[in-house]
């Protein structure tokens, strides 16, 4: 008589090294590829290239002038996305643990949500004036709804037989708090962490933009009122590098915190024996 069971079976994941050759393997296409057309399919001083920009990039550390703007812009997302950050997931466990206060301040927030946060970076410059507190609020205002929104969803959708196995057990408000109610919505904490550093580089870019004398965003468009696309790329390059890293900072500390959660075992396989 045949038995039929059911056995978990771990998808195959490809190896680091592969993932990254294959990372590897289209940044360099994509850059060959650029190389190639500018100045064949597309006016070289339009779409620049990868050599000018290599040239520019040079250029620009040589003279200082890089550091000086990266870091400007660097210091008003490291202080401005971590304050925001923190104001957003404490708003959104406090409204998610309490009812009545989130059927009072949600509309609220929903509605200030509405308003698009650059439109309000002129205000922010009014009020802290164009240095660097200007962008370091415009980064908390951009960086503070996406956290809270996520950690406030994470918060609603909480499995309540968590939290009432621990009250048997014993356990009591602290205990449950940072043993049971924090590791559980921690994946939505991270997914509004890491979709807020996009945001929060914006935001810093767009108070640079309006007014500034220093920072990339200024730099960037010094560089297109010039008509210097090669310089325009560098500003452009780093904002992305910059993105990058801090999100590799953020997916290492999520690993490091979430090391008790076992890997994903979704695919299911038919095991057949007689």
């Amino acid at each position: 008589m045949a038995v039929v069971q059911m056995r978990k079976r771990r998808p195959k994941q490809a190896s680091t090294w592969t993932v990254l050759g294959a990372q590897l393997l289209i940044v360099v296409g994509v850059l060959g590829l650029w190389e190639y057309a500018s100045g064949r399919w597309v006016e070289t001083y339009v779409v620049s290239k990868p050599s000018l920009v290599a040239l520019s990039f040079v250029e620009l550390i040589g003279s200082g002038k890089l550091w000086l703007h990266t870091r400007v812009t660097l210091m008003e997302i490291l202080v401005g996305y971590p304050i925001g950050s923190l104001a957003g997931i404490l708003t959104g466990f406090l409204l998610g643990k309490s009812r009545t206060t989130a059927r009072i301040l949600e509309p609220i927030l929903m509605g200030l949500y509405g308003i698009p946060r650059t439109a309000l970076a002129p205000l922010f410059i009014i009020w802290l004036g164009i240095g660097i507190w200007s962008k370091v609020g415009v980064v908390i205002l951009m960086t503070f709804f996406l956290t809270f929104f996520n950690t406030y969803s994470g918060m609603r959708h909480i499995d309540r037989d968590f939290i009432n196995l621990a009250l048997l057990m014993g356990a009591k408000g602290a205990t449950i708090t940072f043993r049971v109610v924090f590791p559980s919505i921690s994946p939505q904490v991270f997914v509004g962490l890491k979709t807020a550093l996009p945001q929060a580089v914006i935001g810093a870019v767009v108070g640079e933009f309006i007014v500034s004398t220093a920072g990339l965003g200024y730099y960037i468009r010094q560089a297109a009122a010039l008509f210097d696309p090669a310089g325009l790329w560098v500003g452009v390059l780093i904002l992305m590098a910059a993105v990058l890293l801090i999100n590799w900072g953020l997916n290492a500390l999520e690993g490091w915190l979430m090391r008790w959660k076992p890997q994903d075992e979704s695919e299911e396989g038919l095991q057949v024996s007689n």
